[in-house]
């Protein structure tokens, strides 16, 4: 029998670790709450709001989409606002579905590729919009966090270090794009000396084609900090769709609240907590943050839902913020896979071990570059 290659391993390992997470919750729940209690909660919940949520959440996947779309005209790229919302919902299933959200972008690269979209404009469009998300999440966390001062100290407790340590990771990566504008040389400095640590702890096996790859990324996102320095106005109207991305992002906390008929709470600590969660759990390098997510939200809304409506509560929130991202997204995977077929002419290659996204991605170019020196050559 033959061995399952590294590709499928990791992808069942991730299966394992979402389906654990699920499981182990559950366990948890019905041990620890009144079951009875909770599948009356659930019974007697107001559906409309559970539909609600579903609604907000789906609209801040459109403002993901928007901000991907606004960007491709600026750069007079075309391309229908439905297949990058498309784009956008096959991205968002990878990230769920693979570590620290790593193979969302790839796969978003190579589908924008198909559409006709420059790699180098699609890689440029994800950098920014990362940016623009970034720094949102951080301004908008920051500034809900001081005005529910005292509310989140009460709900938090001593978990404020994950918020702390949140803020920190994060801030990381937007200092990063700073830094990039400032002086890449320093950037680069920075690369090799990891690097090099790297290597001496074994971590890194061929240094200089790590560096090569490393060095190709910093030109390629560089250009996407030059576009944010020379385009403020732009970056301004990125940023504001990335606000109402996440602010609709963070109102499912307020559809399940309100779903499981309960009042007392004001909407703006709920969508606080949910955005601090959200930063807090962000560094997890699991797929879908899962186990910390699960987790935070135990503890942040410790106070907020009485143990009989904790489960349902927690469980509801995850089916709109993370399984139906999982659902909506595998049907993208499906339609793609179509697309694919289509494209070849219904033909589907036979392999014994299916590509990673970079693989295929690495393939397409080599078969592009192959082609242009073909047709040189006849033209020469």
């Amino acid at each position: 029998m033959k061995k399952p290659g590294k590709q499928t391993r990791s992808n069942l390992i991730n299966a394992l670790i979402i389906l654990s997470t699920i499981g182990i919750v559950i366990f948890l729940a019905v041990r620890n709450s009144d079951t009875e209690a909770s599948l009356r909660a659930v019974r007697q919940a107001d559906w409309r709001w559970m539909l609600a949520g579903v609604g907000v959440w789906f609209g801040s996947v459109m403002m993901e989409a928007l901000v991907n779309q606004c960007f491709f005209i600026w750069q007079r790229v075309k391309i229908r606002y439905f297949s990058t919302l498309h784009v956008t919902i096959l991205g968002m299933f990878y990230s769920n579905v693979t570590p620290a959200a790593t193979g969302g972008q790839p796969m978003q690269v190579f589908a924008f590729k198909n559409r006709g979209v420059p790699v180098g404009v699609a890689s440029s469009g994800l950098a920014v919009k990362f940016f623009c998300f970034q720094a949102a999440l951080l301004i908008g966390g920051g500034a809900l966090w001081l005005s529910q001062q005292q509310a989140v100290a009460a709900c938090v407790g001593d978990a404020k270090w994950m918020v702390f340590a949140g803020f920190a990771i994060n801030g990381l990566s937007v200092a990063a794009v700073l830094l990039l504008a400032i002086n890449r040389n320093i950037v680069r400095m920075i690369i090799v000396f990891v690097l090099n640590i790297g290597q001496k702890l074994r971590l890194v096996k061929d240094r200089a084609r790590t560096a090569s790859r490393a060095d190709a990324a910093l030109e390629e996102f560089s250009a996407s900090v030059d576009m944010l320095v020379h385009h403020p106005l732009q970056i301004i109207v990125l940023l504001v769709l990335s606000f109402a991305q996440l602010a609709l992002l963070m109102s499912a906390s307020v559809c399940v609240y309100r779903a499981l008929r309960m009042t007392g709470h004001s909407p703006l600590l709920l969508m606080t907590l949910q955005w601090l969660l959200f930063i807090a759990a962000s560094f997890t390098p699991l797929p879908g943050a899962s186990g910390v997510q699960e987790g935070g939200f135990f503890i942040f809304y410790e106070k907020i839902f009485p143990p009989e409506l904790r489960f349902p509560a927690l469980l509801s929130w995850r089916a709109i913020t993370y399984y139906l991202a999982l659902l909506v997204g595998m049907g993208s995977v499906i339609l793609e896979s179509v697309r694919s077929i289509r494209r070849n002419g219904g033909r589907v290659k036979p392999r014994t071990e299916p590509l990673t996204v970079s693989q295929e991605f690495a393939a397409d170019e080599r078969r592009d570059t192959a082609e242009e020196r073909r047709g040189g050559n006849q033209n020469a």
